[in-house]
């Protein structure tokens, strides 16, 4: 295994480090015996590491066991004994206290070969010279080492690394030197906390993706060697086989000798890794086998030379226990996958003064912040192009000439990519490349004319390829987010220079995104005029035309009666969008219109899910509720939750109003109406439907305590009653607030003959009194209203009789005010009409109303 200068360097000045601590406890021992300086324990754990060289004979004194004692086993040693050290030494080890934790760490990194940080050797070498300066006589060893490594730097590399070390209880691995190590891992720390989240949880195989050079190699190594010392994960071994081909150098891409070819060759390796594969043995089932018998996590780099039938299988077979990691420019779509972009403006700046100060390219280490900066922008933020870029001043190559012809690398990163495209999947591209920016599914599809299942195959294809970065970002910030799709910096280099598109496409295109705006400002003007309409579409942004498109489509189809036509328009919008509401919502609409409430329900279920705050929705949802759904609490709080972000809309106060009524809460029905009535302007026809509902629950309320001889409450009801009518303005009252005006006049007369106190009676009567007195002001005529009882129906012949006063009226379906509410009068309902005593045939009920 081969170590960077910069892990060896560490190696060289730890241990010279410890060396000169071993000298001083030596300096102390006077030739006694065992535990005479070292405390029990740490001579104990000395024991078990000389054990493991010289057998289990003990040691017969501190000094047969000094080099076996780590940093900070002999930092404890001499701290104890600082009386008897030469006070400048006793002074250093004191001043070394805030260090401690430090150097240990970066020891266990060296001991342990885990990926060094970026300032591990920097912050090593601070603390080794103010040790020498201050004091170099006592700390030869080390003295001696800097001396040397300003020399001749380059010694380290004849170095094997050799430390004192305890057994690890991490599982067996052949996880490789990062080629991090130098540098340290930079950003990606969401990705990397997802990665390794999925590893401990149930995902089998997961995928980092993206261009080549990006960092995949990188992120996969970080995550494993974090696994590997991480207490909770429980796998017996990590095993990390590559098929890397190819390598980039400043001049060339160079093929890596004796790469694995195919996947059968992949295979062959990971069961060598795993144990000895037996002559003419499958290695799939080899790798297999082992997986089911061991909890083992795969690593398997840079598979996109590799892909074939055999490793889909592969993976789809995996036992549970066994956890695979792959990267690859080209997903397998059957994993969990990570994509990878570029780094931060910060980061790519990091990364390369780190590159070029390891390099020793001085030309770079000596720019400025700012002209770091630009150039980490020029290039994108890559890192394989930071580290190329690098390379090629070291080369000797102009750094402005690295910037302006990146032919070589662009067919580093992007070979063997674009001849896994299908036509599809190039038209696709073609259109971003015209059109650049951000876009979702739905644009796609109006712009290259796609159906949804055709543009998801399409996309699938470029994401496997990386040619698409594809970002998950909100269009509200009550709702879930939406998914877009932008070519890479590096593919739209690669397309535009290899692949450009024709003028003909091009104006092609252009105007395909022309009418695809010009029909979303129609449908944005439709939302705006008219929002709680069931028949208009709630427009987000510029990404929902296409898919709005599509619902108004679906609604102007079912409006026609034709509602399989308007689900399958539904399905397609939810295809292409599925975290729109507004798909989902629409659906529930036509369901409704079929009658399948069960469908509806399970559809504005879904649409909540995606916008729970979305006004119209919980408007829709919540009148389903109160209407079809049977259940007015709930849709109550829809209503409510409605209101708090729209909250002055007649339509979701109506509602409001309604879903009071339905849970019997007569009194804040009619409290809700009043409260519109009193902050709006003084007509509001949108609140006709509300001062319905109040005179509804006036009566409702005043009737149920009657009832139950509660006439103190009943009178409490005809009071509000009237009040209402006193304030309302005379335009709302219209049609059945008159007839419910006119029925509480007749309950208030029903009231003062069952009481025998003066002042129920009087009141009764003064409140029948205002009432008349409003309803002779709003229509005298209305005053020759009756409210009677319906005695019986005959269905088949549309007919039937009202009772009132001793009589018997006869009514037909044609003297409804509304014909639709035949279905509603049956036997018993209560009915408000105009009496005709004077009909040929005798007594008829006209301009009969339902009340309920």
């Amino acid at each position: 295994m081969s170590f960077s200068a910069a892990r060896l360097t560490c190696f060289a000045l730890i241990s010279a480090l410890e060396e000169d601590l071993r000298l001083e406890i030596e300096g102390l021992h006077g030739g006694q015996g065992v535990n005479a300086i070292l405390p029990p324990a740490i001579a104990a754990k000395a024991q078990d590491r000389r054990a493991r060289d010289h057998g289990k004979a003990a040691a017969r004194s501190d000094v047969a066991l000094l080099p076996y004692l780590d940093f900070a086993d002999s930092y404890e040693v001499l701290l104890a004994r600082k009386a008897d050290l030469d006070p400048a030494i006793s002074e250093q080890l004191a001043n070394l206290a805030p260090a401690l934790g430090r150097i240990a760490a970066i020891r266990n990194r060296v001991a342990h070969t885990r990926p060094m940080e970026i300032d591990d050797l920097p912050s090593l070498l601070d603390v080794v010279g103010k040790l020498v300066d201050r004091n170099g006589n006592h700390w030869t060893g080390l003295a001696e080492t800097r001396t040397r490594l300003g020399r001749d730097p380059a010694y380290v590399l004849g170095l094997r690394i050799d430390l004192p070390i305890d057994p690890t209880r991490s599982p067996q691995h052949n996880l490789p030197v990062p080629d991090f190590d130098e540098t340290g891992f930079f950003g990606r720390q969401q990705q990397l906390t997802r990665i390794k989240r999925a590893i401990k949880g149930a995902y089998p195989v997961v995928s980092v993706l993206g261009e080549g050079g990006i960092g995949k190699t990188s992120i996969a190594l970080k995550a494993a060697y974090d696994l590997l010392d991480d207490e909770a994960v429980q796998f017996d071994a990590f095993v990390w086989v590559s098929a890397k081909a190819t390598v980039l150098t400043p001049n060339e891409i160079r093929r890596i000798s004796g790469a694995i070819k195919d996947s059968l060759g992949l295979f062959t390796r990971a069961a060598e890794e795993l144990g000895v594969l037996a002559p003419d043995t499958d290695p799939v089932e080899e790798v297999l086998s082992y997986l089911e018998n061991f909890r083992i996590l795969l690593i398997l780099d840079n598979l996109e030379t590799v892909l074939d039938q055999r490793l889909r299988n592969f993976l789809l077979e995996l036992p549970v226990g066994s956890k695979v990691i792959i990267t690859s420019r080209i997903g397998l779509g059957i994993e969990n996958p990570v994509s990878l972009g570029a780094l931060s403006e910060d980061e790519g700046g990091r990364l390369l003064r780190a590159v070029a100060g390891i390099r020793g390219a001085r030309v770079l280490t000596e720019l400025s912040n700012e002209n770091i900066q630009a150039y980490v922008r020029k290039m994108g933020g890559h890192p394989a192009y930071l580290k190329w870029f690098v390379a090629g001043v070291q080369a000797g190559k102009r750094p402005e000439d690295l910037v302006s012809d990146n032919a070589l690398l662009l067919d580093f990163c992007m070979s063997n990519v674009y001849g896994y495209l299908k036509v599809d999947a190039q038209s696709v591209l073609r259109c971003m490349q015209v059109l650049p920016g951000a876009r979702n599914q739905g644009e796609l599809a109006f712009l290259t004319d796609f159906s949804a299942t055709r543009m998801q195959a399409a996309l699938l294809d470029l994401i496997t390829t990386n040619f698409v970065q594809m970002r998950s970002q909100s269009t509200n910030a009550s709702e879930v987010v939406d998914t877009t799709y932008q070519l890479t910096d590096f593919g739209k280099q690669y397309l535009d220079s290899r692949h450009p598109v024709s003028a003909g496409d091009r104006a092609n295109l252009i105007r395909r995104h022309q009418q695809l705006h010009s029909v979303g400002a129609d449908l944005r003007a439709e939302g705006s005029a008219s929002p709680y309409s069931p028949e208009t579409v709630d427009v987000r942004g510029t990404g929902d035309f296409n898919v709005a498109r599509l619902l108004r489509d679906a609604l102007l189809a079912a409006g026609r009666g034709n509602t399989d036509e308007g689900l399958l328009n539904c399905r397609e919008a939810q295809l292409l969008a599925p975290t729109y509401h507004e798909a989902w919502r629409v659906e529930a609409h036509i369901q409704v219109l079929r009658s399948d409430f069960g469908a509806a329900r399970a559809a504005y279920e879904r649409a909540h899910e995606l916008a729970p705050l979305s006004p119209t929705l919980n408007y829709f949802f919540g009148s389903f509720l109160l209407d079809q759904g049977d259940n007015p609490a709930r849709g109550l709080d829809l209503l409510q939750a409605a209101a708090r972000v729209d909250t002055a809309h007649t339509a979701i106060i109506s509602q409001i109003a309604w879903a009071h009524l339905r849970l019997e809460d007569y009194a804040s029905a009619i409290q809700v109406t009043e409260h519109a009535l009193s902050t709006g302007s003084p007509y509001q026809p949108e609140l006709v439907p509300a001062v319905i509902t109040a005179f509804r629950s006036a009566v409702y309320w005043a009737s149920a305590d009657r009832d139950k001889r509660d006439l103190d409450g009943a009178l409490h009801a005809l009071e509000v009653g009237a009040e209402l009518a006193k304030t309302a303005p005379v335009g709302l009252l219209i049609d059945e607030s008159r007839d419910r005006m006119v029925q509480l006049g007749m309950i208030a007369a029903e009231i003062a003959k069952l009481s025998d106190e003066n002042f129920v009676v009087r009141k009764a009567k003064e409140f029948q009194s205002q009432l008349y007195d409003r309803l002779s002001a709003v229509d005298q005529g209305w005053l020759d209203r009756r409210i009677g009882v319906v005695k019986f129906v005959i269905l088949d012949k549309y007919f039937g009789f009202v009772a009132y006063a001793g009589h018997d009226y006869f009514y037909h379906l044609r003297d409804l005010a509304d014909p639709a509410e035949w279905e509603y009068i049956g036997e018993a309902t209560a009915v408000a009409f105009k009496p005709n005593r004077g009909h040929p045939r005798g007594y008829r009920a006209e301009c009969v109303r339902w009340l309920g």
